[in-house]
């Protein structure tokens, strides 16, 4: 668990101090691969079902976790953790979403905001995402969890392999460069797999959202989310952070017109990333308890 703090910190560390090295998180090879499988796999039965992913996904994250295992104990412990960590950094992302929020708010004009809000989806969406205070926390807070915490979630649970299972899926369900290579029934499958990896984080993030901005209005958007829109404990649709992070924005429009409209999706904007800065500390926070009552223990 220390091991994993620490490397968690380095991660985030090294991506402030050196955006630059933004440039190694390069998926071709991924890309590359699902499309061999698709060239060797394609006729046959095997392909078509969703247990593909197995190969698909599975070879990678498996080659990745035998390396971690074999890095385990050898000399202290120590390369694992500088395995660990470039991996979590490589997973992170893959684009810096602090820099694209900045993006937008450095934006002058109207459309060249709209057009850096695009970038936050994992593809740019059809139709076009417009500048709208709700819109803009949902895709902020969206972002954070498949670029951020759902990468640190797995992890922290799975190590670097976890890490890269995460990653692989997000590129794979939400992706056209990726999942065009994939049959019908191998995207549904990997889609599902990936609201299956959201899930736990998500949750989390909205608690940690509880303890950080106001707990009630946040416990009251959850409840009413899965009391009206989706019934039970389990929800693919990660539609009660995005409800919680709303409730936890305090934004009004002065006035009706659009440049007042501009103005309060801005200031949501900063708000939102704001919260996701916070919600980020909160997990760190827990985490160093951990870690501290490991040793006291």
């Amino acid at each position: 668990m220390a091991t994993a703090l620490l490397a968690t910190l380095l991660a985030l560390l090294i991506g402030h101090a050196v955006p630059d090295l933004a440039r190694v998180r390069d998926y071709a090879w991924f890309r590359s691969w699902l499309r061999s499988c698709a060239e060797r796999f394609g006729d046959t039965r095997f392909w078509l079902r969703p247990g593909a992913l197995l190969l698909c996904l599975g070879l990678p994250v498996l080659l990745l976790a035998i390396c971690q295992w074999l890095l385990h104990d050898f000399w202290w412990g120590l390369p694992g953790f500088v395995f660990g960590a470039a991996v979590l950094f490589y997973c992170w992302g893959p684009r810096d979403l602090d820099v694209e929020v900045e993006a937008i708010q450095a934006a002058g004009e109207r459309e060249q905001r709209v057009d850096a809000l695009q970038n936050l989806p994992d593809e740019p969406p059809i139709p076009a995402l417009p500048l709208d205070s709700g819109i803009v926390v949902d895709q902020v807070f969206l972002a954070a969890l498949s670029r951020w915490f759902g990468v640190l979630f797995w992890f922290l649970l799975l190590g670097a392999a976890g890490a890269l299972l995460y990653r692989l899926t997000c590129l794979a369900a939400g992706s056209r460069g990726y999942g065009d290579a994939l049959s019908a029934a191998q995207l549904r499958a990997v889609e599902d797999l990936r609201r299956l990896l959201n899930w736990p984080a998500a949750q989390l993030m909205t608690v940690a959202l509880a303890l950080a901005a106001d707990f009630d209005s946040v416990l009251t958007a959850w409840r009413d989310f899965h009391g009206q829109r989706v019934p039970g404990w389990y929800s693919g649709d990660p539609g009660y952070m995005t409800a919680a992070a709303r409730a936890s924005v305090d934004v009004e429009p002065e006035s009706d017109d659009e440049a007042a409209m501009d103005e309060t999706a801005m200031l949501a904007l900063q708000q939102a990333m704001a919260l996701i800065w916070r919600v980020l500390v909160v997990w760190l926070a827990i985490l160093s308890i951990f870690v501290l009552a490991g040793k006291i223990g």
